[in-house]
């Protein structure tokens, strides 16, 4: 057997700059439908129980808002952006001269974990006598309905507003709608989740009383966009929101709202970036607030903590956590949804060993790749696989060896309950059952005839397509190989649900797509300092998202023509992005990606298109 640092040159002479950059690393509709609202339903659910009294205020640019109508919703559970419904009985109540209100015993939850938001329609923002701004609309995500209790203070303003589009944004609709489908009610709880870490509803400011210690927001860019919608906020909603409105203008539509006006900047970034800056006061209400236009309007949130140690690849699970390989410090880290470590120093493993590949499989069971594998003795050898119970619980001993497991570099789990695994020194692919036996044979699958494996997806057909030397190949259940050329350093891969492959070609600074049958479809380079696109994702759209290790940044690709979405430079360059290496998508839209530069993990809030968790096979709508 060849001692550890032969592999290690073998590895840097013959698969190009993925692995020297690794040694780098170790060397350091409208939303202006009024009152009701399209979609808004009366009837109530099962299960419930008495609404507390609540009590609040409505301030634009920190100023009462007078005669706003206030709603209380349950979010809907019947698709994205409809189905929320009104729990107030009457249908609203009204602020009074200093932007007070009361809601006295008028609602009952109908469960404790429904999902509930309150929105401020109309009212006098400090104006001359009868003054009403229609556009003003202003909203507040609270949380599970149960949590509210006699001592829940709102404050309602353009900061709990913006907010609450981001982390909303794949689940609102028309008419200040929330929604959800049935099926993706975790997804829309942890939205909720984040968005108090965005804000702190109590208080109206930023940020959110829930955020994690130690974790960076963009407060500055929040109070920004936050200031952009001030403007109309307070006025009488006629010319002073024209700014507002012209540059929030999208393929949507003119917004109608200063929701609706959020919702649509979120929800395009990139476009009007320096419009919609330009449309909040110099000295607007919220400060401080960014000094000059931003990059785009994206959101990140950045956790540190639990364990990370030169993270690689990162997975999500069915509760919307996010699990993520060290590659030192043979720990696993875990997040919640919302950021908080699940165990300060991560859960330790006596498997684990310079760990790069990560997933999630079917039972919440976490699967890890170690390049080397330590015995009793702690002698190093070939690689192993380690396996964690939801709980943190090593249920794999010193890790698994079988089945021709050689210095494996990523791991992907089937729906069917397999394990696929890139074996990267061997030139092979191992085929595991979930209990750890090896279904591959002694020497695992085509050795030799997979080069330099480093990345894995799963398709529909329960084939598993590797990233290789200068291309892709597909392996059959039964160890079928098919080989394609296609790429320069293939470093990431993933399958859309049509059975397109992407790959993250690194060195060309390139993603690639191939058909089922491997041709190659489309070939899109990253412009202007996009360097090395390393992990990829697909969302439940169908977009593409690479994570761009020396660029700092996130791309985003039409899956159907592989057009770039993203500016040139990529999304989340105002976030403390550092040699980004994996990313994920969770339920939420939320997309993750672990900083191998910084130990850390950044959350882009509500970016994308929410998928089932956890990745079993191509992406599915959740």
């Amino acid at each position: 057997m060849k001692p550890c640092h032969c592999i290690r040159s073998l590895a840097v002479q013959h698969a190009g700059p993925r692995f020297n950059r690794i040694a780098g690393a170790l060397a350091l509709a409208l939303l202006g439908a009024m009152v009701s609202g399209c979609g808004v339903q009366t009837s109530m659910q099962s299960s419930s129980q008495q609404g507390e009294a609540l009590q609040g205020r409505v301030f634009g640019g920190q100023q009462p808002v007078s005669g706003a109508s206030i709603m209380l919703y349950a979010a809907g559970s019947g698709g994205a952006g409809v189905g929320a419904y009104n729990l107030l009985t009457p249908n609203s109540v009204t602020t009074d001269g200093s932007g007070s209100f009361g809601i006295t015993n008028d609602f009952t939850c109908p469960t404790a974990t429904t999902q509930v938001y309150i929105v401020a329609r109309g009212g006098n923002p400090g104006l001359t006598p009868a003054t009403n701004n229609a556009a003003l609309v202003l909203m507040a995500a609270l949380g599970n309905c149960g949590a509210l209790s006699s001592a829940t203070t709102i404050n309602l303003n353009e900061a709990t507003t913006v907010a609450s589009a981001w982390a909303l944004s794949q689940f609102l609709g028309s008419g200040a709608i929330v929604g959800s489908t049935a099926t993706n009610a975790t997804g829309l709880a942890n939205a909720f989740s984040v968005a108090n870490n965005l804000i702190n509803t109590s208080t109206g400011f930023a940020p959110g009383g829930t955020l994690p210690a130690g974790a960076v927001t963009e407060t500055a860019k929040l109070y920004a966009l936050a200031d952009a919608i001030a403007s109309c906020v307070n006025s009488d909603g006629t010319t002073a929101c024209t700014p507002l409105f012209t540059a929030a203008t999208t393929s949507s539509g003119v917004p109608a709202n200063t929701l609706e006006a959020a919702l649509n900047i979120v929800r395009n970034p990139a476009a009007n970036v320096a419009a919609v800056f330009s449309a909040a006061a110099s000295r607007g209400p919220f400060q401080p607030m960014l000094s000059a236009p931003p990059k785009d309007w994206t959101m990140s949130i950045t956790y540190a903590g639990g364990g990370l140690n030169l993270p690689g690849s990162v997975a999500i699970d069915s509760a919307g956590n996010a699990v993520v390989a060290n590659y030192f410090g043979g720990a696993l880290s875990k997040f919640s949804p919302a950021g908080v470590p699940a165990a300060a120093t991560g859960f330790p493993g006596t498997g684990l060993s310079q760990s790069y590949g990560i997933a999630v499989d079917g039972s919440d069971n976490v699967w890890v790749t170690n390049e080397q594998s330590v015995t009793g003795a702690n002698n190093h050898h070939q690689g192993s696989v380690s396996k964690f119970s939801p709980a943190g619980v090593e249920q794999s001993g010193y890790g698994y060896t079988v089945g021709g497991i050689y210095y494996p570099s990523a791991v992907a789990a089937d729906s069917n309950g397999t394990i696929w695994i890139a074996d990267y020194a061997s030139s092979a692919a191992t085929l595991l059952n979930n209990d750890g036996t090896a279904i591959s044979g002694g020497g695992g699958y085509a050795a030799s005839a997979l080069p330099f494996t480093t990345a894995v997806a799963i398709d529909a057909n329960h084939y598993a397509w590797f990233a290789v030397q200068k291309g892709v190949a597909s392996v059959t259940p039964a160890g079928v190989v098919s080989s394609f050329p296609c790429c320069t350093d293939p470093a990431g891969i993933a399958v859309d649900p049509a059975g397109n492959v992407w790959v993250a070609d690194y060195n060309a600074s390139a993603v690639i797509e191939l058909t089922q049958s491997g041709v190659v479809a489309n070939r899109t380079v990253l412009s202007g300092g996009n360097g090395g696109p390393q992990g990829i994702a697909i969302d439940g759209a169908g977009s593409v998202w690479a994570a761009n290790y020396y660029g700092n940044s996130l791309a985003e690709l039409a899956g159907a023509n592989a057009s770039v979405l993203s500016p040139s430079l990529g999304y989340g360059l105002d976030a403390p992005l550092s040699e980004p290496y994996g990313l994920a998508v969770d339920a939420s839209g939320n997309l993750w990606l672990s900083n191998s530069g910084s130990n850390t993990i950044t959350q882009i809030v509500g970016l994308a298109n929410p998928i089932r968790t956890p990745l079993l096979g191509p992406p599915a709508q959740p």
